[in-house]
């Protein structure tokens, strides 16, 4: 496990307000709109109301996207990071919206109260994921399911970069320099399937999990991890 991965949330409890800015100015550029767009379409294809949370939130990007395809969704939100929930609030301006800060592995929500679980792109993140797993066992409706779609270490990189190139191509000049960089600091940190199965495994839906390997935004680097709670 890279020093990155081990020190994931103590890196976004302590990131300054700048740095939010910055990652919200990155999430406003095209291929990152699509790329929450997409997995709100995903989302939505099984799921039309109730309460949805979603885990490390940042700036509040794809709760919108999420609003905008059904604004009946009851919506919450938690992150680590006190600069992103202040972010998104702001950026969810006119929304209903439940933002919270704190750590997934010990949250004050009521057990069995969510319909719906999801999160994009923190779980490599997570110090103690088999911890922030069962809470979100804890908390999520019988009989219901997390969504967890997150990057795989073991996606092509050859395909990935010709496909980046692309979605670079008529970006900002910032985004351009941060994008790639980020995308691979994510995926040398990224657990591959086997871990990830692994990890679940130690946890209340070890029986009842499944990984399925994505496209979003023209990348095949994604995996979606279906968690059910029976």
């Amino acid at each position: 496990m890279t020093k990155w991965t081990r020190r994931g949330e103590t890196l976004f409890i302590r990131l300054p307000r700048i740095g939010s800015v910055v990652y919200d100015k990155l999430m406003q550029e095209s291929p990152m709109q699509l790329y929450y767009h997409q997995i709100a379409q995903d989302l939505m294809r099984n799921f039309s109301e109730g309460c949805l949370l979603d885990v490390g939130t940042g700036p509040g990007r794809l709760l919108q996207a999420i609003h905008d395809l059904n604004p009946a969704i009851e919506l919450y939100g938690l992150d680590i990071s006190a600069a992103m929930i202040r972010l998104a609030k702001k950026n969810l301006t006119g929304i209903k919206a439940n933002l919270r800060q704190g750590n997934v592995r010990q949250t004050d929500f009521s057990s069995d109260y969510f319909d719906l679980v999801t999160c994009s792109g923190s779980f490599y993140l997570w110090d103690k994921p088999e911890e922030g797993l069962q809470e979100i066992y804890r908390i999520l409706k019988n009989g219901k399911t997390a969504y967890l779609y997150e990057c795989n270490r073991e996606c092509d990189r050859n395909a990935m970069q010709l496909a980046l190139r692309e979605n670079l191509r008529n970006l900002s000049v910032i985004a351009k320099i941060i994008g790639p960089f980020a995308i691979k600091q994510a995926l040398d940190a990224a657990y591959n399937k086997e871990e990830i199965s692994d990890i679940v495994k130690r946890t209340s839906f070890g029986q009842s999990f499944s990984i399925q390997e994505k496209t979003i935004s023209g990348l095949a680097i994604w995996l979606c991890i279906q968690l059910r709670k029976v």
